[in-house]
């Protein structure tokens, strides 16, 4: 069992009142748990756009690099038309899991932007893929009432002692209508029974106009503090089965391998998006202007945690 004895110690703020810096705490809290890599060299250029000719693809977050809530992030159109021009591959890896990846495409292209289904992946396909090696899914249980759960496995319109007893493992997809009434029956019924919990979205927060939302890995993180015996399985960046599906389909798409260093890993969280790539061998961009890191001194920040990308753009 992995000691986190700094998530144990950490207080974490109510979900309302999370920060920028209480979400790198957490992030920092729960590092013995996050994969290790090398640093990158943290070059500095003005824009993502002016970094194009090192790249034979792009693999890009959502939240932070794509949109920001509902507003999609300055320059992100002028981005995939050079991409496109240039026939620069650009796949999306976001660990939204609450839907089918067709969902976030949908999203998308109600921005009118050239990204078809096929060009999204998520955490979600990562869980996926691993309940159907393990033959899983049935007696499952999504937790969240506001995911569509997968194939097989219980969904739930409202949470209930007997519903969560009767599971034989949960999988937290996403929490946008999860509170603390529905934690606190989770917990309990983890510490009557303690079962398996994967995690299908690993980020303790998403960034949206005015504030940070409370994501499954900052709830999980409370059950944790309380429940030691409890041992998630986590899904999505920075964890490799998702870097694995990504490259994989690149690869599929050019009808040959790639080199992890000519493929950019583009994202504004340095614990899911810049550690993630550089474990895999990728490229990294850290973003800076518009996701986790807007209001901070980010090379404090690198400096700090110790996770430096290849580059730092400002912007798109």
């Amino acid at each position: 069992m992995t000691e986190l004895t700094a998530l144990n110690s950490l207080r974490l703020p109510e979900p309302e009142q999370i920060t920028a810096d209480s979400a790198l705490a957490l992030y920092e809290a729960l590092r013995p748990l996050l994969p290790d890599a090398r640093s990158g060299g943290n070059r500095k250029a003005a824009r993502l756009l002016d970094l194009l000719d090192e790249f034979d693809a792009l693999i890009l977050d959502g939240f932070g690099v794509i949109n920001v809530g509902f507003e999609t992030v300055p320059g992100i159109e002028t981005l995939l038309e050079e991409a496109a021009r240039r026939q620069i591959d650009v796949l999306v890896l976001t660990n939204g899991a609450s839907h089918p990846s067709k969902v976030s495409a949908k999203k998308y292209q109600g921005w009118n932007l050239p990204l078809a289904f096929k060009d999204v992946i998520s955490s979600r396909d990562a869980l996926i893929a691993h309940l159907q090696a393990i033959k899983g899914g049935q007696g499952w249980m999504a937790l969240d009432t506001n995911v569509t759960p997968p194939k097989n496995m219980q969904g739930n319109e409202a949470l209930s002692v007997s519903a969560l007893a009767s599971a034989k493992g949960f999988a937290m997809l996403g929490s946008t209508a999860w509170c603390a009434a529905d934690q606190e029956l989770f917990e309990q019924s983890l510490r009557d029974n303690m079962r398996p919990v994967l995690i299908g979205n690993p980020d303790v927060t998403a960034p949206l106009p005015g504030s940070f939302s409370a994501e499954p890995a900052y709830w999980i993180a409370r059950a944790m503090k309380k429940l030691p015996a409890l041992q998630p399985v986590w899904f999505g960046k920075p964890h490799s089965l998702a870097f694995e599906l990504a490259y994989n389909q690149l690869c599929a798409r050019a009808g040959k391998p790639l080199r992890k260093s000519r493929i950019a890993m583009v994202g504004d969280s340095l614990h899911t998006d810049i550690l993630g790539g550089l474990a895999f061998g990728l490229c990294t961009v850290l973003v800076t202007s518009y996701g986790l890191l807007r209001d901070h001194n980010v090379d404090k920040v690198i400096a700090e945690t110790g996770i430096a990308p290849d580059w730092q753009v400002p912007h798109l």
